[in-house]
């Protein structure tokens, strides 16, 4: 027997339709709450419901005494609304790292290219911060998210930084449910290879800031790998990293073995 959508989730997928049949763009207005409801062929309750689900996701917005309107896209609201059921799952964590890894490494090779002298003062500044606070042993959460937003500003790709920031501050968030605290991260390591990351840029060397990018994910499967080892009493081998040749097109075999066990 096929079950039954609640009236809201009609509600949001109705609107959601209109919305597209429509062509409706950013900050244009709905129909009144009486009319969209008579149009789409449900009750206004549930009509509110749906605008409601929807106003939490960013895809419309309800001014008091305007109306509602086609907001713009954010991935603010995925940020604030993630399910909190997932984030002490070490399972969910390593599948983000490895969705995070391939963005990032899929685009180093434009990065070599267009990175500037300013950007490249900038990473070696905020690495040398890192490598210090990690001497002190102090986290460097900070520093941390503004190299990588750094690292991939040159390529003026908006959606791509967004996506960047989102993966980064999802990971956090993740990291500090679960059980990796800052030891078992080894902060100077950490901090060594964003170093190292930042040698291989100015040296002009793709093939090297490919392996280094690998060589910093590599440390962080394992770290988390033995980590989950100690909570759950299994003994983990590290994942092995395979080094492909540079190719834009060719991102499997650069990820190949990343997180495996």
């Amino acid at each position: 027997m096929a079950t039954r959508i609640p009236a809201y989730r009609q509600a949001q997928m109705e609107i959601k339709r209109y919305i597209e049949a429509q062509k409706l763009g950013l900050g244009d207005p709905l129909p009144p709450e009486s009319v969209l409801a008579e149009k789409l062929g449900i009750s206004r309750p549930s009509l509110r419901e749906g605008v409601k689900a929807l106003e939490s996701l960013g895809i419309v917005e309800a001014r008091h005494g305007e109306g509602v309107f086609v907001s713009a896209f954010s991935f603010d609201t995925i940020i604030e609304n993630l399910p909190y059921s997932i984030v002490a799952d070490g399972k969910k964590l390593v599948d983000l790292l490895q969705v995070r890894a391939a963005l990032e490494i899929g685009v180093l090779d434009q990065v070599a290219d267009q990175i500037g002298e300013e950007d490249k003062k900038r990473l070696r500044d905020i690495a040398t911060r890192m490598l210090e606070a990690a001497q002190r042993n102090e986290q460097f959460d900070q520093e941390d998210g503004e190299f990588h937003s750094t690292l991939f500003r040159c390529l003026n790709n908006a959606f791509l930084s967004r996506l960047v920031d989102l993966f980064w501050q999802v990971f956090r968030r993740m990291n500090k449910a679960s059980d990796f605290d800052s030891e078992q991260w080894s902060l100077e390591s950490t901090a060594k290879d964003h170093l190292h990351i930042v040698e291989m840029i100015e040296r002009g060397d793709k093939a090297g800031l490919i392996k280094a990018h690998q060589k910093h994910f590599h440390g962080i499967f394992t770290r988390m790998k033995q980590a989950q080892g100690r909570t759950d009493g299994s003994a983990s081998p590290a994942p092995q990293v395979q080094i492909a040749p540079i190719s834009t097109m060719n991102l499997s075999g650069r990820l190949d073995g990343l997180g495996k066990a």
